[in-house]
C-alpha cells in the first residue's frame, strides 16, 4: 500500500492493538510510578511513565519513530521515556524553571561513581560548616522569639522582615554570613532552617561540575519544600496550622541526605538502562511557549505525547505556587522575584476577559458550553474562554513542527466549571481539524495515581462542592496535511 491507504492501514493496525487491551490496562494502579528516575523530585499532575512508554511502544511497531516531543514537559515523564526507548532527539519546552531543571537531571545519565564521589565530598564539608555554625543554628531560635519577643507564626514582624532580623543576629555575633533576602522569607520558614538551608546552598555551589550541582540542586529544591511551613499535601501555598508551628521542628541536613541518598539509586538504575543502548538519545529542552515553538524546527517530529494542564493555572493546578519557595532559593537562569511570582500568569490561560470575549474557536462543543457558562457568571466564561484560545494556538504550533502522518497522543481530564463539564477531549479534536488534525482513537482510563483534591467547588459557592475528575482520556489524533 501506498500513500493515505498505507495510514489508514496503520490506524486500523494500532485501533486493533488498544481494543485487545483489557479496559483498565491504562490505570496502572499497582505500578511503581516513581521507579528510575522518575522518582526524582515531586510535580503536580504528573502524567504516570507506563502510559507514554506503552504508547511509544505501541506506535514503534507500526512507524519507525526517532524523534519525540512533549511541548507540556513538566517534570520530563515523556522526555525519560523517549530517552529509554532509543530515540535519537527528545524535545521539551516549558515556561517554568523548575520543570526545566528536574527534566534536565533526570534525562541526564550521571556515572554512578561520579555522583557519588561528589555527594561524599558535599556530605563533609556539609558536616564541617555544620559544626562551625552548630551554636548559631541552636541560638537563633531563641534570639528571635525571646530576646526580639517575635511571633514567629505571624506575617507581619518576623514573616515579613525576616532577613532583617537574621542580619542583626548574625552582626551581634560579628560574623558574616550571607542571608537569602526574597518576600515572605520568614512567613515560610523557620529561622533555624533559613540558617541551615542557607549553609547547604553554599556548600552546593562550591561544586564546579555543572551537571552534578544540577543534580544537587534538585534534591535541594525537594528539601527546601519539606522543610518548609507549607502543608506539603498541597501544591498551593497554604501553611501548616498555626498551633503546629511553634512545635515544628524539621531536620533539615537529615532530610536533604535522605533526599540525595534515595536520587543516587533512582540514577544508577537509570544510568544502567542507558549504557545498554547502542547510542545516546540528543535531549533538548527549552523555555518555550508552547504556542510558539520556534527552537523546534517545522516538518521534524515523528511522535507528540504530551499532558497538557486540565485548565488555568489561578483555578486549576498551580504549576507557579507549587514551584515558588524552591525557585526564590535556587538562583536559577538568573529569573527575577517578579518572574517567579507570574509563572501561574504566564501559563495557559493567563490572559483575563473580563469585559467579555469574541468566541471565534473551531469547536461546536466548546461554543455550547461556553454560552451555558456565559449564562451564569460572564468572567467565568472568560477564563474558559482564556485557557481554550491558548490550547488551540498551542495545537497549531506543535502540528507545525509534525512531519506529515506522524501521530499526536493528548492525555488530558474534563474539568468541571459551574457544574458544566467542559469534555476537553472532543474539543481537542474539533480545534485539531482546522489544521489538519485526523482523529483516529480515544482511550479512556482511571488516574488512581494523580495527586488531586478528591472534592472542588466549580460554582464557587460556599458548601458547594463535586467530586473532581478521576478519569482521562488518551486522544490519538494524526496529521494528514
Amino acid at each position: 500500500m501506498t500513500g493515505s491507504n498505507k495510514l489508514i492501514a496503520a490506524d486500523q493496525h494500532i485501533i486493533s492493538e488498544l481494543e485487545k487491551l483489557p479496559m483498565d490496562y491504562w490505570d496502572f494502579k499497582n505500578e511503581d510510578t516513581r521507579e528510575l528516575t522518575h522518582g526524582i523530585h515531586t510535580y503536580p499532575a504528573v502524567m504516570v511513565y507506563p502510559i507514554s512508554r506503552n504508547l511509544i511502544r505501541i506506535i514503534k511497531q507500526y512507524q519507525d519513530i526517532k524523534t519525540l516531543m512533549d511541548p507540556f514537559m513538566g517534570s520530563g515523564t515523556v522526555l525519560v521515556e523517549g530517552v529509554l526507548s532509543g530515540m535519537e532527539k527528545v524535545y521539551g519546552t516549558d515556561l517554568n524553571p523548575l520543570a526545566r531543571l528536574i527534566s534536565s537531571v533526570k534525562t541526564k545519565h550521571l556515572h554512578y561513581d561520579e555522583i557519588k564521589q561528589a555527594v561524599e565530598a558535599l556530605i563533609i564539608e556539609l558536616n564541617s560548616q555544620y559544626a562551625n555554625y552548630d551554636q548559631l543554628i541552636n541560638s537563633v531560635d531563641d534570639f528571635i522569639r525571646n530576646e526580639k519577643k517575635l511571633d514567629i507564626t505571624a506575617k507581619d514582624g518576623w514573616g515579613s522582615n525576616a532577613p532583617d532580623y537574621l542580619k542583626e543576629f548574625f552582626e551581634n555575633k560579628n560574623i558574616q554570613f550571607d542571608i537569602p533576602d526574597f518576600k515572605n522569607i520568614g512567613y515560610w520558614f523557620l529561622p533555624k532552617v533559613i540558617i541551615e538551608l542557607q549553609i547547604i546552598k553554599i556548600c552546593i555551589n562550591k561544586i564546579n561540575d555543572e551537571n552534578i550541582k544540577n543534580f544537587i540542586r534538585v534534591a535541594f529544591s525537594e528539601t527546601v519544600r519539606l522543610v518548609s511551613n507549607r502543608r506539603n499535601s498541597e501544591f498551593k501555598m497554604f501553611r501548616i496550622a498555626l498551633e503546629k508551628l511553634p512545635k515544628y521542628n524539621p531536620d533539615t541536613k537529615s532530610e536533604f541526605i535522605k533526599i540525595l541518598t534515595r536520587n543516587i539509586e533512582k540514577m544508577k538504575s537509570f544510568y544502567d538502562l542507558c549504557d545498554k543502548k547502542e547510542k545516546d538519545t540528543e535531549v533538548f529542552i527549552y523555555d518555550e511557549d508552547t504556542r510558539y515553538l520556534t527552537n523546534i524546527p517545522d516538518n521534524s517530529i515523528d511522535l507528540m505525547v504530551t499532558s497538557p494542564p486540565y485548565g488555568d493555572s489561578r483555578t486549576t493546578v498551580a504549576y507557579g505556587e507549587f514551584s515558588r519557595v524552591s525557585l526564590q532559593w535556587l538562583d536559577l537562569y538568573e529569573v527575577s522575584n517578579k518572574s517567579i511570582m507570574d509563572i501561574d500568569k504566564n501559563l495557559m490561560g493567563g490572559t483575563k476577559f473580563k469585559k467579555g470575549f469574541e468566541n471565534s474557536l473551531q469547536s461546536p462543543t466548546l461554543k455550547a458550553a461556553l454560552g451555558r457558562i456565559s449564562e451564569i457568571d460572564q468572567e467565568r466564561a472568560g477564563d474558559v474562554y482564556s485557557f481554550y484560545k491558548d490550547l488551540d494556538e498551542c495545537i497549531k504550533s506543535i502540528t507545525q513542527k509534525m512531519k506529515i502522518n506522524s501521530y499526536q497522543f493528548w492525555v488530558v481530564g474534563n474539568r468541571t466549571v459551574k457544574l458544566e463539564n467542559l469534555k476537553t477531549n472532543e474539543i481537542i479534536e474539533e480545534l485539531g481539524q482546522q489544521y489538519g488534525l485526523e482523529a483516529v482513537y480515544t482511550i479512556g482510563r482511571n488516574i488512581p495515581n494523580k495527586v488531586m483534591p478528591s472534592q472542588n467547588s466549580p460554582s464557587n459557592v460556599t458548601g458547594e462542592k463535586v467530586t473532581t475528575m478521576t478519569n482521562e482520556h488518551i486522544v490519538i489524533l494524526r496529521k494528514v496535511r
